[in-house]
């Protein structure tokens, strides 16, 4: 996937399209074993956790992503989105990732 700032990594790519089907079990799974969700300061980290607060608080509750802007300042990616389910509005993540490139190591929501 390519926003018009860049071109999103294959495991960022990969989490946007679990989300677009609401696919909880794959969202979790783009997580390395020690990854994490920091949802406003709240850490979710290891694939369970990843899932567990994902089945309460996004997918569970039909979350939904729209991505209008990518920018990528190695080594994180921020991608500016808007939301619907759960919690509702423009807001921020920003990706970090494995050392390999093939999992997410953190997801990190901000406005």
């Amino acid at each position: 996937m390519k926003t018009a700032d860049c071109t999103m990594p294959v495991p960022v790519h990969r989490l946007l399209d679990a989300v677009r089907r609401g696919d909880s079990a794959a969202f979790a799974e783009l997580f390395g074993a020690e990854g994490a969700v920091d949802d406003w300061g709240r850490v979710f980290t290891g694939r369970d956790q990843v899932r567990g607060w994902s089945d309460r608080e996004f997918l569970g509750l039909n979350g939904r992503l729209t991505v209008h802007q990518g920018k990528r300042q190695p080594p994180v990616l921020t991608v500016t989105i808007s939301t619907d389910g759960g919690y509702n509005g423009p807001s921020t993540l920003a990706f970090t990732l494995s050392p390999d490139g093939e999992h997410i190591d953190r997801m990190v929501m901000a406005d």
